[in-house]
């Protein structure tokens, strides 16, 4: 009975993933191409990457990627140069204007950031066999993973982030492997798929690290035999295997980023002058180097809101106890070692905590490790059939709140976005005649009121950025989410108190819980690029 159960657990452990992935796929398609343009900005960067490639031609040069890492971009180019072939020679898939092409695209590349993801659960749900080989505690931990709300919200994106997601589990799922037989081809391989993530996300290269723990850890569950063994396997290590897994390393950065080695002066200089504009770099110099007040923002804040509402509880109490579990350190002491290890120097290192996508690379990890401790609890705890049951009840608590807040996310996604809401009352407002929109030049502008106007530049309507105090027909003041009230009354003032504009409306579309609108205000603000929140105001005379 249990062994037929099981498949059909399993199938509907993908289908839901599939669902809270799938749902909302298509918001903000046809908001076009540019920094201006694309609701979701992250996207505009993707795609201006991959549209610098054309592999049909031989042309493997993205500078636009240079920056990140070009490994997920050239996958991103086969479907690109599938839609090339498949169009008519007229159309031209880099023109800002052909907004049709530009969202086709986007649209089969979120598709694969769901079947990668899709992918991930699976290898999640591997890795925890391969080290428990008990089904509950794998689906447990899959589960947990499924429907964890930043992963949901980023899979309908076309970002590397779920990319470096797999790889990653794919290099623990390797490394349990590595436990039993270190065959030259397993630790190549988990070199390659190291090198690979690096070629993703320079970040992600740090994955390397967790096979390397575990051939320095692993020595049984004996403690003592453990210390014994040290030497000897850091030897054999440093001998061989190290070399294999920096082999593999190698080849899979230059596959999946050639141009690091044929044209570094060009990728160092996007390193430079992009990537290196975002890091936090005196968070490493005196004092502030042993410093963990970030990281500690990250636990208590950024990854308890992308793991929302209670799900973050499963991880950190698997921690805590695995803290206390000598016989299971060689199963967790490596995954606890990388994940402090990223977000030491991610965490540290980045703007400050304030983005969830920086916390995603730990969850595959934190997940594999919440299926080992259910797997101990079942060996441990007295009559294993009472165990099992309270586990599961227990997890599925956890996780349903969590549940619940994905498929409200997704309803909401599919609902016409504040942007396009805003860009018809705007249009109906001008018609035909003369006009001028002013955008306040504020943080993120770009995402928010930008693309609501943009559109509509022509030769009667300007579009430009600008202060309170200049004039314009129309005011759009934009903000990543949506506001309190006594922030809005406070610009609404700052605003009119110039004499120019009279505040008229607010575009946001709401959340909705059981009926009841939910507040995202004090989310990360890229769980929120969804759901701005737009002050329009009108001019007090006639410009």
């Amino acid at each position: 009975m249990q062994k037929a159960l099981r498949p059909g657990l399993f199938a509907g452990l993908v289908l839901l993933a599939a669902y809270l992935r799938v749902a909302g796929l298509t918001w903000g398609l046809n908001s076009g191409y540019g920094h201006d343009l694309n609701f979701q900005p992250d996207e505009f960067v993707s795609l201006r990457g991959v549209l610098e490639l054309d592999l049909p031609a031989g042309h493997i040069k993205a500078p636009g990627a240079y920056f990140e890492g070009t490994f997920n971009y050239y996958l991103w180019a086969v479907p690109q140069a599938l839609l090339k072939l498949t169009a008519s020679k007229n159309a031209d898939l880099n023109d800002s204007t052909k907004t049709q092409r530009h969202s086709d695209l986007l649209y089969v590349s979120r598709w694969m950031s769901v079947l990668l993801d899709l992918c991930t659960i699976v290898i999640v749900f591997l890795a925890i066999r391969e080290a428990t080989r008990k089904f509950y505690p794998s689906f447990l931990g899959a589960l947990c993973y499924a429907v964890l709300p930043m992963q949901v919200i980023y899979a309908h994106f076309m970002r590397t982030h779920i990319l470096s997601n797999l790889l990653c589990a794919l290099v623990i799922w390797f490394s349990f492997k590595l436990r039993k037989s270190q065959s030259w081809q397993l630790l190549f391989l988990v070199g390659l798929l190291s090198g690979l993530g690096a070629a993703t996300r320079y970040p992600v290269g740090i994955i390397a690290v967790i096979p390397c723990l575990y051939l320095l850890v692993d020595g049984g569950n004996d403690v003592r035999s453990c210390r014994l063994r040290f030497s000897e396997r850091a030897r054999n290590f440093v001998a061989s295997q190290v070399w294999l897994i920096g082999l593999g390393f190698g080849i899979g950065l230059f596959v999946g980023h050639p141009m690091l080695f044929l044209d570094t002066a060009s990728v160092t200089n996007a390193i430079t002058t992009e990537t290196l504009k975002y890091a936090s770099l005196h968070e490493f110099s005196g004092s502030q180097l042993v410093s963990l007040s970030v990281l500690w923002r990250y636990v208590t804040y950024v990854i308890p809101f992308a793991m929302y509402p209670m799900l973050w509880l499963a991880p950190y109490c698997a921690i805590l106890y695995l803290f206390f579990r000598r016989s299971l350190y060689s199963l967790s002491v490596p995954i606890l070692i990388f994940s402090f290890l990223y977000l030491y120097f991610m965490g540290k290192g980045y703007l400050g905590p304030y983005f969830a996508r920086v916390t995603m690379l730990l969850f595959p990890g934190f997940c594999v490790l919440v299926g080992i401790v259910c797997s101990d609890l079942q060996l441990t705890l007295p009559n294993k059939r009472t165990t099992t049951v309270v586990l599961n009840g227990a997890l599925l608590l956890l996780m349903v709140p969590s549940i619940i807040f994905d498929l409200a996310y997704d309803r909401a996604m599919q609902q016409t976005d504040a942007r396009e809401i805003l860009r018809r009352d705007l249009h109906n407002f001008i018609g035909e005649a003369p006009a001028r929109i002013g955008i306040l030049h504020w943080g993120p502008y770009f995402y928010t009121a930008m693309p609501a106007a943009n559109p509509l530049n022509s030769e009667k309507v300007v579009v430009q950025l600008q202060d309170a105090g200049e004039d314009a027909d129309f005011f759009l003041v934009g903000f990543p989410t949506q506001i309190d009230p006594a922030l809005l009354n406070a610009t609404v003032q700052r605003v009119e108190a110039r004499g120019k504009f009279r505040y008229a409306k607010s575009y946001r579309v709401p959340v909705r819980i059981f009926g009841h609108e939910f507040n995202l205000m004090h989310f990360p603000q890229d769980m929120t690029y969804p759901f701005p929140m737009i002050l329009l105001f009108r001019a007090r005379t006639p410009t």
